[in-house]
């Protein structure tokens, strides 16, 4: 099942670095249809197309899809912001892998993935 393209979906983690993964993640949704994009990172980015957040609690929409790039370790101090967030639906791209988030979600009826955003881009099952 493919997300559709309006839906609205959050790059926790986003890096304007060419060689990281949520860069690439960012490039690849843009190239895939995906406009209604926000990155969050603590940093002052300038990326096109995509506004660009300090915290997931200064987003102030339903979020869709929340794909995750940054350390299971950081995720924990996270786990409540991401909950809060009450995102539809997770994926945790490698490294990224948190059971007391997964555990929260899977109770708060969040659908979690554990894969990867630039695979299932490239197998449609994004």
């Amino acid at each position: 099942m493919q997300t559709e393209r309006s839906s609205f979906i959050v790059i926790l983690g986003i890096s304007d670095n060419e060689d990281r993964y949520s860069f690439k993640a960012y490039q690849r949704l843009l190239e895939n249809g995906y406009h209604h994009l926000a990155g969050v990172s603590p940093k002052d980015l300038n990326l096109s197309n995509i506004k660009i957040v300090k915290t997931l609690s200064d987003i102030q929409q339903p979020i869709h899809t929340l794909t995750l790039y940054v350390s299971s370790e950081k995720l924990s101090e996270l786990t409540e912001q991401i909950i809060k967030a009450a995102p539809k639906r997770i994926i945790f791209n490698p490294g990224t892998e948190n059971e007391a988030l997964l555990k929260q979600a899977a109770a708060n009826n969040i659908e979690t993935i554990q894969g990867c955003t630039l695979v299932l881009l490239s197998t449609d099952q994004f």
